[in-house]
Parts: structure tokens; sequence; C-alpha cells
């Protein structure tokens, strides 16, 4: 039986023809010069794929053993574990070594000792720095207590559990993310919300049901809000807010027992503002109906009615016209038909009263305190 050799030595090469989960290395024991397989071993390993592996990279420092085995095993050397000891070419008496490399736990994360002057942070990342970060963090000043997925190229996804965040978030690196609260105390997102964030198009799509957004009794202000101002994308449309449907109706409802609806352009500044409703088909109709009064009140201008054919109207009641002067041009006969008609006898016409509405003006606005903040 051989006896048992604990070593160093450094990772020469990682390819392994056979997959059998080996690596060469030159084993210090044996003089550091020869070439030796070493056997990965691993703190979880299964017959089948579930495993915990991660080889080492070439030039790191391990620790191998070979057991004590009977003589047809005792050539096998197994992987212990690696270490920070610098490399061959680093060692003492030789060149300066890097700055970079001063400190074994700096090349890995420079911030691991920075709170308490002890390590609050464990990684496992590959050398192009994607893995897990989970930081326990703290001193008197702050607290980083969260855990990170990061990719090489900087995707991440970050449990973050310190005070002022205390969120999930989830970011592509380039400008777009989401980001799902619980009570931050800092920052820009409130308590127990859902912002999603991004520099470019946002798609939400639905090919088989529906699509519902709703607002819980307990909540506030359902909000379309386009703030584009199309500056940098002249000249494509921007800043409208478009609703359509291609097959059926657009239906805009309320159930409230006093419910309103506006159809405003609220900008007080505003110039040749227009509000049109159109129908371009053959036979399209607009119809208005009230349970009450219809108001049309042309504040500052002219009331323009125009027909391309029949203008009809009638009433079961007085019809009543007030102006300062009347003129009707015909190319046809006049008919006027009445049990009497008096002409220049002291017309009396009804006064035309705009109805006072509890409520007539609307409580719009785009920017409520406690709603969404800037980010």
């Amino acid at each position: 039986m051989s006896e048992q050799v604990i070593s160093l030595a450094t990772v020469e090469n990682k390819v392994d023809p056979n997959r059998e989960g080996s690596f060469t290395a030159t084993i210090d024991y044996l003089g550091g010069n020869v070439s030796s397989t070493i056997y990965y071993t691993s703190p979880y390993a299964s017959n089948g794929p579930g495993a915990f592996v991660a080889i080492p990279e070439v030039g790191v420092r391990v620790l191998v053993c070979r057991p004590a085995a009977m003589e047809d095993e005792a050539h096998r050397w197994y992987y212990l574990g690696s270490t920070f000891l610098p490399i061959p070419n680093d060692a003492v008496g030789g060149d300066k070594i890097p700055d970079a490399q001063l400190n074994a736990m700096d090349r890995v994360d420079p911030t691991m000792y920075a709170s308490r002057g002890v390590p609050l942070k464990m990684h496992f990342r590959s050398p192009n720095e994607a893995g897990l970060t989970i930081s326990e963090s703290y001193d008197p000043k702050a607290i980083e207590k969260y855990t990170q997925l990061t990719s090489s190229v900087k995707k991440k996804i970050v449990l973050h559990d310190s005070p002022d965040v205390d969120s999930i978030i989830l970011d592509s690196g380039n400008n777009s993310r989401i980001i799902l609260s619980s009570d931050p105390k800092k920052g820009t997102i409130p308590a127990r919300a859902v912002q999603i964030e991004s520099a470019g198009p946002q798609l939400y799509k639905n090919t088989g049901s529906q699509t519902d957004m709703f607002v819980g009794s307990g909540g506030r202000e359902l909000q379309l809000i386009n703030r584009a101002t199309g500056i940098e994308w002249t000249p494509i449309p921007c800043g409208n807010v478009n609703i359509q449907s291609e097959w059926k109706d657009v239906n805009v409802f309320t159930q409230s027992i006093t419910g309103r609806i506006f159809i405003q352009c609220v900008n007080k500044k505003g110039v040749q503002q227009v509000i049109q409703i159109e129908t371009r088909g053959t036979g399209g109709n607009i119809i208005i109906k009230a349970g009450g009064d219809i108001t049309l009140n042309a504040l500052g201008g002219n009331l323009n009615i125009k027909a391309d054919a029949a203008i009809k109207m009638k009433t079961s009641g007085r019809f009543s016209l007030d102006c300062a002067s009347v003129d009707i041009k015909s190319t046809g006969v006049i008919n006027m038909d009445g049990s009497q008609i008096h002409l220049a006898n002291g017309a009396v016409p009804d006064p035309v009263i705009v109805p006072i509405i509890p409520n007539y003006y609307d409580i719009y606005n785009p920017t409520p305190k406690g709603g969404i903040r800037k980010p």
C-alpha cells in the first residue's frame, strides 16, 4: 500500500478528451516539472446530471492528494481545492508583482473586506465575472445585503434586501429593467410597486386570450401618459396615444352612478386645438344621446353646422331663436306654416342657459402625490 501525499501543484492543461473530469498539473512533490493527471473532486455529485463542477483555471495553484491505496490505484492524484497563491511567474525573486495581484481577494472583489475589515461577501464567478454573489455587508453608514446573479456582459438579477433598495431587480445591462419593490426607504420606487423601464420598445403580446389591467377598490388611478416630444425621432410621429381595434368596437364606459367622461385639450396655452369625431366609411353615423339636455357652447367663436344633404330639426316643444339678426337664403321656395304667423310683434325667445352641473370640471392630475415617481 502506498503512502498518502498532499502537495501543491500548478494547473497546466484542462483538455479532457475522455470527459472523465480530469486535468493535468505539475506537482511540487514530484519536482514540479512533470505533467500528471489530476482527477477532479466536488462537494456534490450524483450518478446523473446533478453535480457541482468548476474545474480550476490554467496557472492556478491547487492542492492535490494521492490517497493511501493499493498499488493498482497508487498512481492516481485527486484535486482537493484551489489556492490564491501567486502563480510561478509571480514568485518571490522574480519581477515585481502587479498591483492588481498584491492581495489575493482583491482579484475577486476589492470591496469584500470594505465594510468591517472581514469578508462579508461570497462569490461563485467565472473568469469573465459571470456568476453568483451573496453580500452580507454592513457598517454604521450602509447595509448592502443582496444576492446577485450576473452574466459576463453584465445582465443581472438582484434580490436586494438593503433597506434603501428592498427590491427584486431584473436588469439587461442596456437601460432596460424590471423592478419589484417591497418597502424601499430611498430611490425612485414606492413600496410594493412594479416598474418596467426600457430605452427600446415594449411589447405586451397575447395570442390566445384576453389582457386585463385592473385597479382594485383600494387603488387609485389608471393612467396612460405620453411625454414624448418627438425631437429625437423627427419625422417619425411621436407623442401620440393610440387606441385601435382592427375587428370590433372601441368602448369607453363608466359604471359610476355620477360617472363622467371627458374628452379635452387641457393645455390652457394651446393654439388651434382640435377635437374631431369622424366616420370615414360610406353610410357612417354619429349619434349623440342624452337623458337630459344636450348643450353646444362655442366660447368666443361660431357654431357651424353644414350638411351635404338636408338639415332636419324637430321638437315637440318650443323652437326658440335669439340672435342679433337673421339671414335666410334659399335657391328654392321658403315655406312657413303655423296656426298663426306674427311678424314684428314682440317675440320673446327663451334664454339660452348653460346648465350648472355639480362637479362640472374634471379632476385630471397626471402626477398625483404618492404615485409613480419619475425614474
